[in-house]
């Protein structure tokens, strides 16, 4: 009786999870029918072609469409011109010219990088020789012509009727992650200001780190399958700059954030560490204000347009700490000097470390928001204000 009433649940889950028709399904149905009515009924002849490319093409991503065209479209390309140089030039019998185009195909094909485009060169190469050979240099500009219309729908479709909400994700993922974040380092202020609150427990602290690192884990996931929606190339996309720069501040918080929560807790005395806990609290509130800001943006949907964050948004996170860029030496030698000779020298070295790591998530701060493609903006942007101040 277990096992009867087992199976369905088993089975149920099963459907629930990989469902039988989904939205690219449908679009590739809508756009395969549309293509198809537009070909038979264009005066153009051997429309037909039209709605194979599409169901050849259309993918799931922007990212595999973009692939598959360039490679159908590569392919026909080549195999019209090995079929018309055979054809019409060089005049060669059936059996002999036939195969020495094939190989001719297979070989630049192979030159190309193409795996799947030479199969298409080579259809268009039989068909055109055995079906049209009579009318093969017109059938093979026309078809050539259909391919690349249907290369455009599909590219079209993937991007305007139900597009992949990867990119949007990851930007959400991401987003998240950096305001969850900010609330620890929130919480870390708050005890430099207030040594009265308690830390969290090791269970506690251990389940946040985990529950941090899954958040961190998912976005990478997540990134890998937003990189099939750039196309060819991806890694030259602004955007693969733009996540690589976000998950390496993302790390490189995490960690600062872990070795500050291991350090012992801040004690308000003597007065010169008062003083140092109170500007180190001011500090990380202007790091949270700075992450909170990068979190907003990454939610904006003028980020994924843009293809990059908001120059001038950036360029006030910048200038928000940029009266502490001596703030590490000079901490150091007004704070510390004096009171050395007071407490321990493992509490000493704590200290310092702590003034270290802030130091450090603020320069890791302004280096993710300073890459190649926002600081020349920004650059623009201090040479225009300085010319304008009003």
């Amino acid at each position: 009786m277990m096992d009867h009433n087992h199976h369905p649940q088993q089975s149920k889950r099963h459907h629930e999870q990989h469902p039988w028709l989904t939205r690219q399904d449908l679009r590739l149905a809508v756009v395969t029918g549309l293509s198809a009515g537009l070909g038979l009924l264009s005066p153009i002849p051997y429309g037909y072609y039209l709605p194979l490319t599409t169901t050849a093409v259309l993918a799931s991503t922007y990212g595999n469409s973009m692939r598959l065209g360039i490679q159908r479209l590569l392919g026909s390309l080549m195999g019209v011109i090995v079929l018309i140089i055979f054809t019409r030039g060089l005049e060669l019998p059936l059996p002999l010219g036939l195969g020495l185009a094939l190989a001719t195909t297979r070989l630049f094909g192979g030159i190309l990088g193409l795996q799947v485009g030479y199969k298409v060169a080579g259809n268009i190469i039989v068909m055109g020789w055995l079906v049209h050979e009579q009318v093969e240099t017109v059938w093979g500009p026309i078809r050539l012509f259909w391919t690349g219309l249907g290369i455009v729908i599909s590219l079209w479709a993937s991007q305007s009727i139900w597009p992949s909400r990867s990119i949007p994700t990851l930007h959400q993922q991401f987003a998240s992650l950096l305001a969850a974040i900010e609330q620890e380092l929130s919480t870390e202020s708050c005890r430099l200001k207030d040594d009265s609150i308690s830390a969290r427990s090791p269970k506690q602290q251990q389940a946040n780190r985990i529950s941090l690192q899954t958040q961190l884990n998912a976005a990478r996931q997540q990134q890998a399958m937003a990189q099939m929606e750039l196309g060819v190339n991806p890694e030259q996309h602004p955007l693969h700059e733009l996540w690589s720069s976000i998950d390496l501040l993302a790390s490189q918080l995490l960690t600062s954030l872990w070795a500050i929560r291991s350090l012992s807790a801040p004690i308000q005395k003597p007065e010169k560490i008062k003083q140092l806990h109170q500007k180190e609290a001011e500090l990380l509130d202007i790091l949270c204000k700075q992450i909170l800001t990068i979190s907003s943006e990454l939610r904006s949907a003028k980020t994924i347009s843009y293809q990059k964050l908001n120059p001038q948004a950036m360029l006030k996170i910048k200038n928000l700490s940029c009266d502490y860029g001596q703030w590490l030496e000079q901490t150091t030698h007004d704070h510390l000097a004096t009171e050395h000779s007071q407490i321990s020298k493992q509490r000493f070295r704590q200290i310092i470390l702590r003034v270290t790591l802030i130091d450090y998530i603020r320069s890791a701060i302004i280096e993710a928001v300073s890459i190649p493609s926002m600081t020349a903006i920004s650059n623009k942007l201090q040479v225009k204000d300085s010319i304008n101040p009003n």
